[in-house]
């Protein structure tokens, strides 16, 4: 176990470094920053990094394993910056790795664990279809993220697509796979905690963005989410790199905004995002003493 936290530690840590060398800072040194919303905007952000860890907590708890609040916060946590290591394996299986021990089985654990991420990036995909809707200039794809909204809700609820899909997953990469099953009640517990969570981003996007720029329209908060989702399915981009960049600068300029501060907004959404992510990586370090 020790070797597996320091694995993600040093390699988190490396590809945190490599991150932070290529951004480019000067695009900030003549902005103005109101400092009262952007202090909200990342307590806020805080905020819902901490529910992210309950919403593990409870995706445990409903499979009768019981994990303490300081388990969820320092396993969540301690893999927070492995999503910018190619592959994002870490990131589904590190969590659970780090919570096996003899009465719990690193493969329940892991499947407990994607499973709670299919909730949270369905959830993430049907959020994402209001902003697109909302504006003019994108509303024609809607419907890409409304299908695969479907797709994701029948890839959890439906057996016999759940079958079809492990058959051609297995027939194409020749390789195993079997996709976590979930019902009505463990998706409305884990929905509860998790629109929580993603609440708690929202609203912090959006006090960010009015810290730059004023005040702005409620629905220009939803290119967050929109960006996330985005970068999630963008496997081959660690930590989504410039897919979640790009997603926000495109919908802000959709939107009217300028392309030099749209671009401004997404970088520095970049950096507002990985304050939260240093937040839950040192709040895992505290709990992993006390763990």
């Amino acid at each position: 176990m020790k070797k597996i936290i320091n694995i993600l530690l040093y390699g988190s840590i490396i590809a945190l470094i490599i991150y932070v060398y290529n951004l480019d800072f000067l695009i900030f040194r003549d902005l103005k920053i109101n400092y009262q919303w952007l202090s909200i905007s990342v307590l806020l952000l805080f905020t819902g990094f901490i529910f992210s860890a309950l919403s593990w907590k409870i995706a445990l708890k409903l499979h009768n394993i019981p994990v303490k609040t300081g388990e969820a916060l320092f396993s969540q946590g301690i893999v927070t910056f492995t999503k910018y290591i190619p592959g994002r394996v870490w990131t589904i299986l590190g969590r659970a790795a780090l919570l096996k021990n003899e009465n719990r089985e690193l493969k329940r654990l892991s499947f407990i664990s994607l499973k709670e991420q299919l909730v949270y990036l369905c959830l993430g995909f049907f959020i994402s279809i209001y902003p697109v809707l909302k504006t003019d200039k994108l509303n024609e794809y809607a419907w890409i993220f409304f299908l695969l909204t479907v797709l994701l809700f029948s890839l959890l609820f439906s057996s016999s697509l759940q079958r079809l899909f492990e058959k051609l997953w297995n027939r194409l990469f020749k390789n195993q796979i079997d996709l976590p099953k979930i019902n009505i009640k463990e998706f409305t517990q884990l929905s509860g905690i998790i629109i929580i969570w993603w609440f708690f981003w929202i609203a912090g996007f959006y006090f960010l963005l009015i810290s730059i720029t004023g005040i702005v329209p409620l629905y220009y908060s939803f290119a967050f989410p929109l960006s996330i989702v985005l970068g999630l399915i963008s496997i081959i981009f660690p930590g989504g790199i410039g897919v979640r960049e790009g997603a926000i600068s495109l919908f802000l300029i959709s939107n009217g905004i300028s392309a030099d501060v749209a671009v401004t907004i997404s970088i520095l959404a970049r950096i507002w995002f990985l304050a939260g992510e240093f937040f839950a990586f040192f709040l895992a370090l505290y709990f992993r003493k006390k763990t």
